[in-house]
């Protein structure tokens, strides 16, 4: 009974074969189901009104506008200036913190995990695979502005992010930061790296 279902099964397949055979196989004209047709043209459907909404009409948001206005919600919902109104600060115009309270929280943003600063600097500052940050030698400037700069544009080429990781601090964090920094001149840490001597001269504040 087996053998002759099978034999029925060959010779019905005689009559949907296409012709193309590889390798020993042989393409049969089975249509596809029409549950995988339909979501195939839903797909294509949803594309051709995706392109226009987005792309040729511009009714939908753009990826920058969408961004915005999530940048807006989040500072409407935690209390904090949206960047786009946030006013500009002027370094030069910042002085160096020297209480203890600034200094205290500028070592904490040093020694946060997610800044990573003490994994290139060290928890001293004393230079690991960054260069060490407590003598007078600094290639990118030191004093206020151009350390709060340098902290918050970061330096890629040469592997530090911006802020450190990528995460950004606000204005009053930078300051107090490299603050922290420059109180670290000349603490002399145990297993200090050797100075950067390409600068002519030390640098001064």
């Amino acid at each position: 009974m087996e053998e002759k279902e099978k034999n029925l099964i060959l010779d019905d397949e005689k009559d949907i074969l296409l012709g193309h055979e590889y390798d020993g196989i042989q393409e049969l004209d089975n249509p596809m189901p029409p549950w995988w047709l339909y979501g195939f043209y839903f797909t294509i459907a949803l594309s051709v009104v995706y392109l226009l909404w987005y792309d040729v009409l511009g009714i939908g948001p753009s990826q920058s506008e969408e961004y915005q206005r999530e940048m807006e919600q989040a500072a409407a919902r935690y209390g904090i200036e949206s960047p786009a109104d946030a006013p500009a600060v002027d370094f030069a115009s910042l002085e160096v913190f020297t209480d203890s309270e600034n200094l205290e929280l500028g070592r904490q943003v040093y020694i946060r995990p997610t800044q990573l600063c003490i994994t290139c600097h060290g928890a001293q500052g004393q230079g690991l695979v960054g260069p060490d940050l407590t003598n007078d030698y600094w290639k990118h400037g030191c004093d206020l502005p151009s350390l709060m700069v340098s902290i918050r544009e970061g330096f890629p080429q040469q592997g530090m992010p911006a802020y450190g990781s990528g995460q950004r601090l606000t204005d009053l964090e930078l300051q107090q930061l490299a603050s922290y920094l420059i109180s670290l001149r000349g603490t002399e840490p145990e297993g200090a790296k050797p100075p950067d001597m390409s600068r002519s001269e030390p640098c001064e504040l």
